[in-house]
């Protein structure tokens, strides 16, 4: 039986490792919006979905299904300031061959960053991404890592909170017990981000 896991800071290149794979393997609609006239798309890919890893403020609690990382997710804790990340690798225009590619970035990131502003600033426990490798999947792991943190805001009588952009995902976590609170469609593109809480 797996056991849930703190990750430590030294292990971070791992997570990020696990994110990008996962993220890539399930053809991440999001990632080929913004990457989908580049080249080397598969690298630009895994160096963001590295990012969301990288990038988070050392105060984000970070754990995993078990030593071997077969699955990792990612909370920030009640008071944790979503900016309170940087970005160790940022993009660059000269990055890309495509030069509508750094417009769709922004337009995903603007998105995120009106409905992280819609969720408040209340004390919450925010979901920033759960990743679970290919081959591992099917196994209920993001069910094991998800369900203790939700136990316990229930017990501090917290919300939780999040933002996905895949309907699967949301029929997902619905059952989990979120209610979709936001939505909003990505400009230019057929792709969409909910915000999501369960009280």
């Amino acid at each position: 039986m797996s056991t849930i896991c703190e990750i430590p800071l030294t292990r971070i290149e791992k997570v990020a490792d696990v994110s990008a794979e996962a993220f890539i393997s399930c053809d991440d609609p999001i990632g080929n919006f913004m990457f989908q006239n580049e080249p080397n798309h598969l690298v630009l890919k895994k160096r963001f979905f590295r990012s969301l890893v990288t990038s988070c403020s050392p105060k984000a609690v970070r754990q995993a299904i078990s030593p071997n990382f077969e699955a990792v997710s990612i909370w920030f804790p009640p008071g944790m300031d979503h900016s309170e990340g940087a970005d160790t690798d940022p993009f660059k225009a000269e990055d890309f061959a495509d030069l509508g590619t750094m417009e769709k970035m922004k337009a995903v990131n603007d998105v995120i960053g009106l409905l992280t502003e819609h969720l408040g600033q209340e004390p919450q426990w925010y979901l920033h991404l759960v990743a679970v490798r290919p081959q591992f999947r099917g196994r209920k792991y993001s069910s094991l890592l998800i369900r203790p943190m939700l136990d316990k805001a229930t017990r501090e009588n917290l919300p939780c909170t999040l933002i996905t952009q895949r309907l699967d995902n949301v029929r997902k976590y619905e059952s989990w017990g979120f209610k979709v609170i936001n939505e909003m469609p990505v400009p230019r593109s057929h792709e969409k981000f909910f915000s999501m809480r369960r009280d």
